[in-house]
This record gives structure tokens, sequence and C-alpha cells, in this order.
């Protein structure tokens, strides 16, 4: 009776594992679906924000351009006014250079004559030799400087170095346009014009034929 009790017994502890078994089964196979309609929707979650990302990565791309390009051209027009600027102060200093320099060339002519004057005169050769020492310092300084005189007597008429107020009849074989007579000395700063030189210049004299034709017929008839 005990053994019959036994064998029951034993049946229904391997009825209830199998009972178990198949409720472990379920479970398992329930998370499986969960799982599978969790990842497709967690697929589906990343497409979509990917997309989104997607999206504000262009409109960042797209405001960064933007911005770049406004940038550099604004850069381009602060270098372009500060190149202005600049190239306005350099003529400024050399405006200012310029008529300060012309003033001292001028002064230099005036001191020349004077020089030129007393050397005509009794004076004392110390003070013509202290006044011939100044002249030499002020060339210096003007060397110095870069200001160089402008050749003229002989050379053919340039309007960019020199300034016509007068010519010199011929009628001989010279050529034209030659300067013949220096009447200011003109000068150069920095390879530019600091004051043009004056001077007269040679022009032939055109005979008139018909004229000349006349007196000699004129003439032989009287």
């Amino acid at each position: 009776m005990d053994k019959d009790e036994k064998n029951d017994q034993t049946k229904n502890d391997r009825g209830d594992d199998y009972l178990l078994l198949d409720d472990n089964n379920s479970n398992a196979n329930s998370n499986e679906n969960k799982y599978e309609s969790n990842t497709e929707l967690t697929v589906e979650d990343l497409s979509a924000e990917l997309k989104v990302t997607r999206d504000d990565l262009e409109h960042y791309r797209k405001l960064y351009d933007d911005t770049f390009n406004k940038l550099k051209y604004s850069l381009a027009d602060f270098d372009n006014y500060r190149k202005n600027i600049e190239k306005q102060n350099t003529l400024r200093i050399l405006s200012v250079k310029a008529d300060m320099l012309s003033t001292i060339v001028n002064l230099r002519e005036d001191f020349v004559r004077a020089l030129d004057t007393l050397k005509h005169h009794k004076v004392d050769n110390s003070i013509l030799e202290g006044l011939i020492n100044i002249l030499k310092n002020i060339d210096i300084y003007l060397e110095k400087e870069d200001v160089r005189e402008i050749k003229a007597l002989n050379t053919v008429f340039n309007p960019n170095f020199h300034e016509i107020i007068g010519f010199s009849y011929f009628e001989d074989d010279m050529e034209e346009n030659i300067i013949t007579k220096e009447i200011r000395k003109g000068y150069l700063l920095n390879d530019r014009v600091l004051r043009p030189s004056l001077v007269e210049v040679s022009k032939k004299i055109i005979k008139n034929i018909d004229n000349d034709n006349k007196e000699n017929t004129k003439g032989d008839e009287d």
C-alpha cells in the first residue's frame, strides 16, 4: 500500500514538473515575441530619430556656411578698409613731407643765390666757408631724403618732368623739343616729381614759301 502511494506521489510530482516546464516555455516564447516587437519599434524609432538628426545636421551646416561666408566677407571688408586707411595715412605723410622738402629746396636756392652774390663782394673767407658748409649739409639732408635734381638741359622735353615757359627759335637743322635753357631746377622725391623744371625748348621757324616767292619776284621787277 505504501508502495502504491509512493508511485502515485512520484507521478504527481512528474506531472507538476511537466506543467512547470510548459509554463516556462510559454513565458520564454512570450518574452521572445515581446523582444521581437520591441526590437521592431526600436528600429523604427531609430530611423525616425536618425532622419531628424540628419535634418538638424543639414540645417546647422547651412547655418554654419551662411555665418562663415558673412564672416569672410566682413573680414575682407575690414581688410580693405584697413588698407585704405593705411594708404590715406601714407599719402598724407608723403604730402606733408613733400611740402616740407619743397620749402627746404626753395630756401636752398635762395641760399645759393645769396652765396653767389657774396662771392662777388669783399667777404671774409671764413664766412664763405661756413656758408658753403651749411649748403653741403642741406644737400646731404636732401640726398638722405631721396631728393634728386631732374635732368633737363640738352635733353628731350618730357611733360612729366618739365614745364615749358618759352621757346628758342632756330632755322638750322637742330631738333625740336630739345631743352635749351633751364629757368628753374626741378626735383624728384622718391622718383615722384616734387617740382617740375621750368625750361625753354627749341622750336623751328617755318618760313612762308609764298611770301618768299613774292619778295623774290618783287626784287626781280625792281
